[in-house]
């Protein structure tokens, strides 16, 4: 089972520059990568089996498989219904089929059944079960989304700056002309584009808030009702009332189905079969499920939490030292300020990325080295004013 998810294992790696933060990995990459895994795990026969087996008496088994796969497998529903013993007899009632009646004519033509039998008891058809993989797979391109469009416009620009400064154990000649550069270029006026910067990672992890609620809602729809039933399910797991448990999941997740064919004999007489089918991969779905329901709740929590950090700290300049100070190992106040004098919100953003991704040793020494190169900036922008 390694192998169907191993090739996953090179895209979860650590970079050693990392152009997103830590909640905006496990949304975007680790979200992906999880949807990406159930997607092969479902889609591997030689650990589950075939999707669907079916019981019938028409000899001809693929026919029956391909016809219950295409067309779809019911449950009837018998939430709230009668006793168990009525229960059986309406079983029972319902095998006695007539070989003719008016409401099985009407849905002859396209071979689809009504969607209740002929004892007024509703069918529940299971119309999920052949989209799980798509719509797994389609939530995994969704959740990628926002860090490709970040990595697009990102273009590469902290991994020009930052790389191999990262060893936290050497200050060579070279890791000091490196940091010299990058003082040089912080000691510059880089608001607009540092501020694009900003906007557009703002925007990503907007995006990855509307991803989380969006495909909550697409659960939701796609499982009808889902959040309701799994909301009562979770309940009864600290209670363990597994029997309660397993009623609400295996009315969403049936292991067993049925399928009606309707055909011609061969005297022309409408024949019904009546088809039992066997849903394995329900057994895997039903734990896949549960995990996506307290993940998805995870990532949208996590991705809000993120939206109101980011608008303190747009709002706040001092939480924006403090961050900053606790990269430097508490630097001086004084010396951060006269360092990140006059950066905008975007400014203070992109030394903070950068922050992250050398050793907190080396952005010690690069904000000294910034402070530096900004007082002989108004050093020599005073003596200018004096000669003239």
């Amino acid at each position: 089972m390694y192998t169907a998810v191993k090739p996953l294992s090179k895209y979860l790696q650590l970079k050693s520059v990392r152009i997103y933060d830590g909640i905006f990995t496990l949304h975007a990459k680790c979200t992906c990568a999880i949807l990406l895994a159930f997607t092969f795990l479902l889609s591997s026969k030689q650990y589950f089996g075939d999707p669907v087996v079916c019981i019938s008496g028409i000899p001809q088994k693929d026919f029956v498989v391909s016809h219950c796969w295409t067309m779809g497998m019911y449950i009837m529903d018998y939430e709230d219904g009668p006793s168990v013993a009525n229960l059986t007899k309406e079983i029972q009632y319902g095998y006695s089929r007539q070989y003719y009646n008016q409401s099985l004519e009407k849905n002859l033509l396209n071979n689809v059944l009504g969607l209740k039998n002929e004892n007024g008891r509703e069918r529940i058809f299971l119309r999920y079960y052949q989209w799980v993989v798509p719509v797994l797979l389609l939530q995994s391109f969704i959740f990628y989304l926002p860090a490709f469009l970040w990595k697009k416009w990102e273009g590469g620009r902290l991994k020009n700056l930052c790389a191999n400064l990262e060893d936290t154990l050497t200050l060579t000649e070279k890791t000091n002309k490196h940091l010299s550069r990058l003082a040089f270029y912080f000691s510059q006026d880089h608001k607009e584009s540092h501020l694009h910067y900003f906007v557009c990672y703002t925007f990503c992890e907007v995006l990855n808030f509307i991803i989380s609620i969006c495909n909550i809602k697409l659960l939701n729809v796609f499982l009808v009702d889902f959040w309701s039933h799994y909301i009562k399910a979770v309940a009864a797991v600290p209670a363990y009332n597994w029997d309660e448990w397993n009623r609400i999941t295996t009315r969403i997740f049936p292991k067993i189905a049925k399928c009606q064919i309707l055909k011609f004999g061969g005297s022309g007489s409408l024949e019904y079969h009546d088809n039992l089918c066997l849903l394995p991969l329900n057994t895997l779905n039903e734990k896949i499920f549960v995990f996506l329901w307290f993940w998805f709740i995870l990532m949208a929590f996590l991705a809000a939490l993120k939206l109101i950090y980011r608008s303190v700290y747009i709002c706040n300049r001092g939480l924006r030292l403090q961050v900053l100070r606790a990269q430097t190992r508490f630097m001086s106040k004084a010396t951060i300020w006269h360092a990140v004098s006059g950066f905008s919100c975007g400014d203070w953003f992109f030394l903070m990325r950068v922050s992250s991704n050398i050793s907190p040793e080396h952005f010690g020494q690069l904000m000294r080295m910034v402070c530096g190169k900004r007082s002989g900036i108004e050093k020599s922008g005073s003596h200018n004013i004096d000669t003239s």
